[in-house]
């Protein structure tokens, strides 16, 4: 199709072609033109063929130049009006060349258009036929699309259904987690408070069992009937055994129940130590086990007379139960640092496995369980202990290894009020790696709590001339009666919290205005409060060290050392 519409437009440029080489024919014309020979041969008499033919050789000159130049025309015209009509006739049949290539140039035209028209008609069907093809296909792919969106949206659909079941489900669970939960604790205080009202019930006729056993030891050991009065100690030692079993269920009941009461105040441990393992030292006898007690001097301590009586004979009870052969050792000592009265009780028995150390204070747990149990027992000794320290604000650690033996320490807070406890502070010791200074460095110390205010004039009465005071106002007025005197304070050592209107910080800020030399003096802030963001505070208010409490002795002297040597090192 392409090529025929070339064809075509060829044909259609052919006259064009013939008139670009029209001029070619006339050049004989023309050179007779030229020569001025044209007239002679228009008025010549001569008819012949050839003659004829140049006679219209020149009348289509004539026409061709009229063309170009109508004058020119109009003249050749009236010089051939002689002629015209033989000239005419004799060409009739004839036609001009421009008629010629004017019906070549109209057929070609019109090929050319009826090919245009085809081709185009052909690349229109083909350019519907593609586009049908196009529709066809955006069809197809709309669907497969609008498939794929409905398939995703099942998924999507059958994933959210999958996950709103599992969250159903977790929430009906945890709905019936809550419910359990909510009747075991109710079940569990139902079951504490009927133990705990059973208990007199219980007791009744458990002293009654035990009272008449009593009553018959005392009269078959009169009748010196052995065999008799074996019977009734058996029947006396298994009354006590229960007892000692009741009593500890109901009192973990108690607790469970928070139905246990203590009476908090100062109790002197160390009687409390020999009153007890006096109850004991028959049985370790009786073992062969022998049975030490050590008396340190301490404080009073913050407890329950009973309840410690009852932990220590927890303790030590186990202790001989748990030991074949060896000792038992029962320590006092108290801890100046941490302020702590700590009671060892140290056994070369059998030990704990390191496997069941963390389960050693569960109720009702032991190591060895079932038919072959070698000791018995219910299992509640170190976990009622725990209970009971717990109430007191102390501690119960154990350290043991499965044949090595068992220490346990017991750990109760001292009373800071005790007149004893400065007899029991020891002097301290020369610092480390520091020569003893020979002249002692005035220290200023500022504490409201008099066992603080204590132990603090103890750890520095080596190194310093200390001067202490409770609050503010006596602080104000020892400073100024040592100012009088001449006398300027090596160091200050202020508490924080004390009594109202005054803290630490405002206390070291009125020092130093009233009396500007105490600006070149190091302050040191020594404070319970010891939270992250604390000592930034503190150094930021103008102190120029933080010591937390507990104090530590070489921390606090290390720190006296190292201020007095910057202020010497700033004053040069």
């Amino acid at each position: 199709m392409k090529k025929l519409l070339l064809i075509s437009f060829s044909l259609l440029l052919l006259p064009f072609w013939g008139f670009a080489n029209e001029d070619k024919k006339f050049e004989f014309i023309e050179q007779l033109e030229a020569r001025g020979s044209i007239d002679s041969v228009i008025n010549s008499d001569d008819r012949s063929e050839d003659h004829l033919k140049l006679l219209m050789k020149i009348y289509e000159y004539s026409k061709h130049k009229a063309e170009r130049n109508t004058q020119d025309q109009l003249q050749v015209i009236k010089a051939l009006s002689n002629y015209e009509k033989e000239i005419l006739n004799s060409t009739s049949p004839k036609k001009g060349f421009f008629d010629l290539h004017t019906n070549i140039y109209l057929i070609a035209l019109i090929v050319a258009l009826i090919l245009t028209y085809v081709y185009f008609k052909s690349q229109k069907r083909k350019t519907g036929i593609l586009l049908d093809q196009m529709k066809k296909d955006l069809e197809k792919t709309k669907k497969q699309l609008s498939d794929f969106n409905e398939k995703i949206k099942q998924e999507v659909d059958e994933k959210t259904k999958s996950v709103n079941e599992e969250l159903e489900k977790r929430k009906n669970m945890d709905i019936e987690l809550k419910k359990a939960l909510k009747k075991a604790e109710d079940a569990n205080y139902v079951k504490s408070a009927f133990l705990s009202n059973m208990s007199h019930e219980i007791r009744t006729p458990l002293n009654g069992i035990i009272g008449f056993s009593e009553l018959l030891l005392t009269e078959l050991s009169l009748m010196e009937n052995k065999e008799l009065y074996d019977y009734a100690n058996g029947i006396r030692e298994s009354g006590d055994r229960l007892l000692s079993l009741l009593n500890n269920i109901i009192d973990i009941s108690r607790m469970e129940a928070n139905d246990m009461e203590i009476q908090l105040k100062a109790c002197a441990v160390n009687e409390i130590i020999e009153k007890t393992s006096k109850l004991f030292k028959f049985k370790a006898n009786e073992k062969g086990i022998k049975l030490n007690v050590k008396f340190n001097d301490i404080p009073k301590a913050i407890g329950d007379d009973q309840s410690i009586t009852r932990v220590l004979t927890y303790i030590i009870d186990n202790a001989i139960k748990y030991t074949e052969k060896g000792f038992i050792n029962v320590i006092s000592e108290f801890d100046i640092e941490s302020g702590m009265i700590c009671i060892s009780i140290k056994d070369t028995g059998i030990g704990i496995d390191e496997t069941y150390l963390n389960h050693i204070f569960e109720a009702f747990r032991q190591e060895s369980l079932g038919y072959s149990r070698n000791y018995q027992g219910a299992g509640l000794g170190l976990p009622l202990s725990k209970r009971l320290l717990d109430l007191m604000n102390g501690e119960i650690l154990v350290e043991s290894k499965k044949g090595g033996g068992t220490t346990v320490q017991i750990k109760l807070r001292a009373d800071t009020n005790d007149m004893e406890l400065e007899a029991v502070i020891q002097e301290p010791g020369t610092q480390k790696g520091k020569k003893e200074a020979t002249e002692k460095i005035n220290i200023f110390i500022v504490e409201d709590d008099r066992m603080n205010r204590l132990v603090l004039n103890k750890m520095l009465n080596k190194i310093g001339n200390n001067s202490l005071a409770v609050d503010g106002e006596e602080t104000l007025e020892i400073i100024e009666k040592a100012h009088k005197q001449g006398l300027i304070f090596d160091i200050m050592l202020f508490d924080i919290n004390l009594p109202a209107p005054w803290d630490g910080i405002i206390l070291m800020n009125e020092v130093k205005e009233k009396w500007p030399e105490y600006k070149f003096v190091p302050f040191i802030a020594q404070t319970a409060y010891a939270m992250a963001g604390d000592k930034e505070r503190l150094l930021e208010a103008g102190f120029d060290d933080y010591i937390p409490k507990p104090v530590n002795k070489n921390a606090l002297i290390n720190s006296i050392y190292r201020q007095l040597e910057m202020t010497k090192k700033n004053k040069h």
